[in-house]
């Protein structure tokens, strides 16, 4: 009897470890089905992407459908510059939020066609949907 007891406390852990095991696999598996229905957290909370072309009053901004962009959205322009240099040479920066765009049209799910609404906007700078800037 104390021998099976033994044996039953060494596979305990191993029981353990291969249940946890099976716990994250499904977790992966769901969060994995649900990414493909609709778009993740981080783009629809935290919506950001970058100005890739600024002609005239058109903007195209690398932020599409995959991203949960719509037409109307508004969306905060920030630049982004060097203040120092640290020590490693690794740089210093900081955001400014220096304008603001609204979304015309959807080109794809990675772009979209902007018009400034206030303020400046670059190539280069970043936009972001404007409720997370503030």
């Amino acid at each position: 009897m104390f021998r099976s007891i033994a044996i039953n406390e060494t596979r305990r852990p191993m029981i353990r470890q291969t249940l946890g095991s099976l716990l994250l696999v499904g977790l992966l598996a769901s969060g994995a089905a649900f990414a493909g229905d609709s778009p993740s957290m981080g783009h629809t909370v935290f919506m950001r992407g970058q100005i890739l072309e600024v002609q005239d009053s058109t903007i195209v901004v690398c932020i599409g459908t995959a991203d949960g962009a719509s037409v109307g959205q508004e969306l905060d322009v920030v630049h982004h510059s060097r203040v120092r240099t640290g020590p490693k040479g690794i740089g210093r920066f900081k955001r400014e939020v220096i304008g603001k765009v609204r979304i015309d049209a959807i080109v794809d799910e990675h772009y979209a066609e902007a018009t400034v609404i206030d303020g400046k906007a670059g190539q280069h700078d970043s936009v972001e949907l404007a409720s997370a800037a503030k």
